[in-house]
């Protein structure tokens, strides 16, 4: 079981093990578009793996450009800890997806990041906590082997799974339920404070 630093940037492992990410991101023809849902301050809940009961908050703050940079602070800590990343969003059926990519932060590389996007599916539950789900790797790596998307698998565990559809090809797969339904692995829940 891999050991995340920050859950929502989307399990980036201390072994530096990525989950399954994109060549293209997910919506290159649907479009992308600030989901304003996101915009504020949000604080992730407590869980039995957290480390010394640190809570994190979560900034999303929109930019003009159509996407949206995440500051993600410990409640205790230095300021290595602070992480930095981009995302786009695109709604799929009734949900969302993000596609996120760390950016350098003051005391932080993003050079050993892969050359693409990971995607997390995200959504409100009844009481507005936003929930964020990434692809089970298993599932992943089986639809690519049913040829249902392209990609390479990882090797021994050690590499990441890289999805290579085309940008339209993606889309039409998570535009569809076995596309969704990848998105099993729940990550992390947020509650907004602003």
């Amino acid at each position: 079981m891999r050991a995340f630093v920050i859950v929502l940037v989307a399990a980036f492992s201390l072994a530096g093990c990525f989950p399954p990410y994109t060549t293209h991101p997910v919506g290159t023809t649907i479009g992308f578009s600030n989901d304003p849902v996101l915009t504020g301050t949000w604080r992730a809940e407590a869980t039995s793996a957290d480390d010394g009961g640190k809570f994190q908050y979560y900034h999303f703050l929109p930019a003009t450009n159509g996407s949206i940079l995440v500051v993600v602070v410990p409640s205790i800590g230095g300021s290595s800890e602070l992480a930095l990343a981009r995302l786009t969003t695109v709604r799929v059926g009734a949900d969302h997806i993000m596609n996120l990519r760390l950016i350098a932060g003051p005391d932080s590389d993003a050079s050993g990041q892969p050359p693409g996007t990971v995607p997390l599916l995200y959504r409100l539950d009844a009481k507005g906590r936003l929930l964020f789900f990434t692809p089970d790797e298993g599932a992943v790596k089986d639809a690519i082997k049913a040829r249902k998307i392209a990609g390479k698998l990882g090797k021994n565990g050690t590499d990441a799974i890289v999805i290579t559809s085309s940008g339209a090809a993606l889309d039409k797969f998570f535009l569809s339920s076995a596309g969704l339904a990848l998105f099993s692995v729940q990550q992390v829940t947020l509650t907004k404070l602003n």
